[in-house]
């Protein structure tokens, strides 16, 4: 059941306000954190900077999750695939992003205090700090999967269907809020493909051809399709 978890796709594209947030959110609730609590014997530190050295750290992980959030996707497009993205890989690229926080993090810490630099203090750093994390990455990537599986779900199941025949199932697809963008008969659905942010759904109406857009991605649409006779090919489905 694990190795089905890690393999299910996972949306890649991302909603850069709420990203923005959750960066934010995080370095400045790693420096009250530290400002209040003072783990990790910050509380026999004494300086008059004291309080700005260790907020810092909060400056220091959502400036380096802000760079990573721009340069990945962009210097290894061939990585950042919307098609194969996965649990698994959204874990990894986690663990990734936070190996270099913790860099980022040891070096700050090194240059503010004047101590000397090393790869042997460093990897003397790192197996704490990625202990540390790897259990909230992976419960906050699987919450947020079966967070958006339920959600699409939700809306594809809230909306009012009209009486089809039995073996001509409905299709709702849903935006990226959740809410039903397009209700069409199975056998009206010709196919979709990735449009950047959106999808594009091609169906019959009638006799006639027709095409929308759905703000979604295409992994997340492949959700609410799971199961049933659509089939995806690369791009589109």
């Amino acid at each position: 059941m694990l190795i089905h978890l890690l393999n299910a796709r996972y949306p890649l594209a991302r909603n850069r306000a709420a990203e923005t947030v959750f960066i934010l959110g995080t370095g400045a609730f790693v420096a009250g954190f530290l400002i209040i609590f003072q783990p990790f014997g910050t509380d026999a530190f004494q300086s008059e900077t004291k309080y700005l050295f260790l907020g810092g750290y909060g400056a220091v992980i959502s400036g380096t999750m802000f760079l990573c959030s721009l340069l990945l996707p962009w210097g290894l497009p061939g990585i950042f695939q919307e098609e194969n993205w996965t649990v698994g890989k959204q874990i990894l690229f986690f663990l990734f992003v936070f190996s270099l926080v913790f860099g980022a993090c040891y070096l700050y810490k090194n240059l503010y205090l004047g101590a000397p630099i090393s790869l042997l203090g460093f990897l003397g750093f790192f197996p704490i700090a990625f202990s540390v994390a790897i259990f909230p990455i992976t419960g906050l990537v699987t919450a947020n999967y079966i967070y958006l599986l339920k959600r699409y779900q939700k809306g594809a199941h809230d909306v009012e269907r009209a009486p089809v025949a039995a073996d001509l199932p409905e299709i709702v697809l849903c935006d990226d809020q959740g809410k039903p963008a397009l209700k069409v008969r199975q056998d009206q659905l010709l196919f979709l493909k990735s449009a950047g942010n959106y999808v594009e759904a091609f169906f019959l109406e009638g006799e006639t051809c027709r095409r929308t857009l759905l703000r979604n991605t295409l992994a997340a649409v492949d959700l609410v399709l799971a199961g049933s006779p659509v089939e995806r090919c690369h791009r589109s489905i």
